[in-house]
């Protein structure tokens, strides 16, 4: 007998568990269920749902959604994202909507409840965190559920004006490309006709990174 999708969740939890991501408890927070989600979800065979899927296509992109949902293929559209075989070094990957100040304390080597430690991304070169993109507002550039490398700036003057950058805010965490304008830094989306420029004080910002990959699952 073929397994459900519940089954097939559950055996993508397990492989992520085997890969250092933790237990069932973080994993269903990060797919917007309360504890125990999926232990009543297997004992009453219920199906996954669609809210469920969209939170599991965000947040876990390397997983093949085919094979969640009907079994067709292999679990993972690519191993890039977890490769033990590579490198025990791991880097913070971080949710798009996660609250402000978070990329600051996950880069300060305190665990912030909002991240999660990965295994590097061999396919990126030197790079401080990923984080998962969410939301419309840079297509065609980045698109939702895309994973992106950012490398921490340090510096205002090492700032590559004109590109697009991570800012961690005092609103959120925000993708953009970002323009010097005095005390404030001028943000642009790519979707100009449904998102307008708008400026964020200097002061307001705990921290800049450049985005320097891309990493997207077909």
């Amino acid at each position: 007998m073929s397994k459900s999708a519940i089954e097939r969740l559950i055996e993508f939890h397990d492989h992520l568990k085997l890969a250092g991501y933790g237990g069932r408890n973080k994993f269903e927070k990060a797919i917007g269920k309360s504890e125990g989600y999926l232990s009543g979800a297997l004992k009453k065979n219920s199906a996954i749902g669609s809210d469920v899927l969209l939170e599991i296509r965000t947040m876990f992109p390397e997983l093949n959604m085919d094979w969640l949902i009907s079994g067709d293929g292999e679990m993972l559209k690519t191993k890039l994202s977890i490769n033990k075989s590579k490198s025990t070094e791991t880097r913070p990957r971080i949710p798009l909507n996660a609250t402000a100040g978070t990329v600051s304390i996950a880069l300060s080597g305190v665990k912030a409840e909002d991240s999660e430690d990965m295994p590097v991304v061999v396919a990126f070169s030197n790079y401080n965190y990923t984080l998962i993109v969410k939301g419309d507002s840079m297509e065609p550039e980045f698109h939702s559920g895309d994973e992106i490398a950012c490398l921490q700036v340090t510096q205002s003057q090492y700032i590559q004006w004109g590109r697009y950058h991570a800012l961690d805010t005092s609103q959120g965490i925000l993708i953009k490309r970002i323009y010097d304008d005095g005390d404030c830094i001028l943000c642009k989306s790519e979707a100009h006709d449904l998102y307008k420029d708008f400026k964020i004080p200097k002061k307001d910002i705990y921290n800049i990174a450049l985005v320097v990959g891309l990493l997207r699952r077909y």
